[in-house]
């Protein structure tokens, strides 16, 4: 005689791992950039635009804050960081924030200037920059 063995369901749960999967890639991707913003209130004023696509960013923070391509630095950091840039031709860029001391802004203009940059481009608001 057979037993009367009852069976439970089987649930495939092979669609329900595929969309945990893709759940896991957007948010690791949207994590990457949303951290990649900084939030910069620049002026406004019109300018000729840069010649170079992807220069070399110093951000100056409404804190007087130094960032050099969106990774914080002190101004100890910045002769070896801009000698490399020299070294490599690129050009750089102060996005100095609208709420930022002035003083601050052309200290590191200066401190650019002295450590050799010969062409240094203000960020302004829409893209535009001058030299």
């Amino acid at each position: 005689m057979r037993s009367a063995r009852r069976r439970g369901a089987d649930v495939d749960i092979t669609p329900l791992i595929d969309m945990m999967f893709m759940l896991v890639i957007f948010f690791v991707l949207t994590a990457v950039f949303v951290r990649g913003t900084i939030d910069i209130d620049l002026p406004r004023g019109d300018a000729e635009p840069m010649t170079q696509r992807n220069p070399i960013v110093v951000t100056v923070t409404m804190e007087s804050a130094l960032l050099w391509a969106g990774e914080p630095i002190t101004r100890g950091d910045l002769p070896e960081l801009v000698a490399d840039a020299l070294n490599r031709g690129e050009e750089i860029l102060i996005a100095g924030d609208r709420r930022a001391p002035y003083g601050s802004v052309a200290s590191v203009l200066d401190e650019l200037r002295g450590l050799g940059v010969k062409s240094v481009s203000l960020a302004f608001e829409g893209g535009s920059a001058f030299e």
